[in-house]
């Protein structure tokens, strides 16, 4: 576009030249004007960024280098850099909330951008002057434009380099320049920030979507978290635009896998060779639409003190007529950990190997545990992710005999309780158990055992395959699960035995099931059924067994007709019971 513009500056100087038989040192003037358009536009981000300081904001009074002020805006540009980048500021504020004057990929942790910016830009980025000083004003006592603080904002998210290499993601100040020049769309409604002293609030964002081009993106940047103590989440709610696909919080294991990945905005793209599961961390939460996620009783995501946090952001600009801002909030609530707190995780399951000719196709996909050693999760949340083809998502436990059984329905609304009669992949509904699922995870002889996804799509061109756009195609589902029962019950003629992992399953059930349990060390184990009145109904084991996972079968044989029943486990001495439903059997 630079290169057209730029030819006509020419060619309509040479035509007035020839007009007007302008002398030639006037025939330099519009040379020197191109220059200046052409140095104004090849600036480097940081050069953008060094010139908005050093001739708006150093003055006697705010930051020159004749002043005793820390920072030097005044100075050439590797003084300034070096003056500002990874620096700990002189306020103690600042410091206790673990900033920098420009902390990399850290917007809303670097204190200068909030001394340039304040509330009246943007609340995320206020002051407070009664610990922090005043807002930092240019040399005329006005306060930065929008598009000045919007683009010292996107540097720092772009990881705040001083030179970018020519792989390296950037801000795109032209992109920037288009929002305020015509911000048509308004920025994402800020949610309400949780009370103090009971949560924080962290952000994704703004992420400026074109008009036209790569409409359609999908970023990655880190968050750091620090809590005032070793704590467990227990609620995280999740707010963002209607435009969004989906956001994925991932958690590294620790300091130095955050720092391999390296710190600033990072495209996701096949092409690019970075995907969304690079580096060494799990899935923590995710969202598809705005969701809350409270816990169950007892149970709590686990991390540590000092969290590192990687975004996962999915965005498309629908509309396509102005530049569209997106934004991503995340609350999240916490206390100090107990250590009778059970360890809420997250699994997630993708199918990378993707290739659907045209036409109907459906594919089944096994969670990669399902080959595993064996094992019993309790599973609490459940839900798909699919692109625009996709015309239906299932998901299904298979058992130890390779029975498959349903357990989510993708045409389903579990919020609202009712069939929508199609897939909307777009905003894929969430199955909640409120008693936890127990599914049993595992290679038995010839049957991998777990959940099982199964996925139609009618492809409408001559093939797709796995990618990160909506042009493209996706199979992955994930599910929040426990590794113990939070509402394992004790003894009824035991005050003090320990809890163990033992349920029933499937609760309600129809025809068979089982009773699944995990024994700790080697026990005589005794497993009965009673009745709602307490009454013996089948004595379904009685033996000594070894520690380990263990499952006993209900079979038809009992005859059990329907209505409320109780697993009776007797474990040394120790008994523990269970409920269950028995409905119809329509076979």
């Amino acid at each position: 576009m630079w290169n057209v513009y730029i030819k006509n500056i020419i060619r309509y100087f040479r035509e007035i030249n020839k007009k007007t038989n302008a002398p030639k040192m006037k025939k330099a003037l519009p040379l020197l004007f191109l220059c200046s358009v052409l140095a104004a536009n090849a600036q480097t981000p940081f050069e953008r960024v060094y010139t908005t300081l050093n001739t708006k904001c150093q003055n006697q009074t705010c930051h020159s280098g004749t002043s005793a002020e820390a920072l030097k805006f005044d100075g050439d540009i590797n003084s300034v850099y070096n003056a500002i980048y990874d620096v700990e500021p002189q306020n103690a504020s600042s410091i206790a909330k673990h900033e920098q004057l420009i902390k990399a990929g850290h917007p809303y942790m670097s204190f200068l951008l909030r001394k340039v910016a304040g509330t009246g830009f943007d609340t995320d980025l206020a002051i407070d002057n009664g610990t922090e000083g005043d807002l930092m004003l240019d040399i005329n006592g006005n306060q930065l434009s929008n598009k000045e603080i919007e683009f010292i904002r996107q540097w720092v998210m772009f990881g705040a380099k001083k030179t970018y290499g020519s792989n390296d993601r950037k801000p795109d100040y032209q992109l920037v320049s288009d929002y305020y020049d015509n911000p048509v769309n308004a920025f994402l409604p800020k949610p309400t920030k949780p009370a103090a002293g009971s949560g924080l609030q962290y952000r994704m964002g703004p992420v400026f979507l074109p008009v036209s081009g790569e409409t359609e993106q999908e970023w990655l940047l880190q968050q750091e978290v620090n809590f005032p103590y070793l704590p467990e989440v227990y609620k995280i709610d999740g707010f963002m635009n209607q435009q969004s696909h989906h956001l994925l919080l991932f958690k590294f294991d620790d300091s130095t896998s955050a720092a391999d990945r390296g710190f600033g905005m990072e495209r996701v793209s096949l092409a690019g060779g970075t995907t969304s599961f690079d580096g060494n961390k799990y899935l923590t939460s995710a969202w598809q639409d705005d969701a809350e996620f409270d816990l169950p009783q007892g149970t709590a995501l686990f991390w540590q003190q000092k969290s590192y946090l990687d975004m996962n952001y999915h965005v498309k600009n629908y509309n396509a007529t102005s530049v569209l801002p997106c934004d991503f909030y995340f609350n999240i609530y916490f206390k100090p950990r107990s250590s009778s707190t059970i360890e809420m995780k997250a699994n997630l399951v993708n199918n990378g190997l993707l290739f659907l000719p045209q036409g109907n196709q459906t594919r089944d996909y096994d969670d990669e545990t399902n080959n595993d050693s064996k094992q019993l999760k309790y599973i609490w949340a459940l839900t798909s992710h699919a692109h625009k083809y996709a015309t239906d998502y299932d998901i299904y436990v298979r058992d130890t005999t390779g029975a498959m059984n349903q357990v989510y329905e993708g045409f389903y609304d579990y919020g609202n309780d009712y069939d929508k009669g199609y897939y909307d992949w777009e905003h894929p509904a969430t199955e909640y158990f409120s008693s936890l699922l127990p599914v049993y995870f595992g290679k038995h002889g010839n049957v991998n055992s777990g959940l099982v996804a199964r996925t139609k799509w009618n492809v409408q061109q001559s093939f797709v395959t796995f990618g990160f756009t909506t042009a493209d195609e996706m199979q992955l589902f994930y599910y929040f699960y426990t590794s113990q029962d939070p509402y394992a019950t004790t003894a009824i003629n035991d005050a003090n035995a320990t809890p163990i992992n033992f349920n029933v399953f499937p609760n309600p059930m129809s025809g068979n099931g089982k009773l699944v349990y995990t024994l700790e060390k080697d026990a005589t184990v005794k497993a009965d059924v009673i009745d709602i009145t307490g009454k013996q109904i089948a004595t379904l084991s009685q033996e000594q067994e070894v520690a380990g996972l263990h499952e006993i079968n209900i079979s038809q044989n009992e005859q059990l007709a329907s209505g409320i029943y109780f697993a009776r486990l007797t474990v040394n001495g120790a008994t523990y019971t269970k409920k269950f439903i028995v409905t119809p059997n329509n076979n």
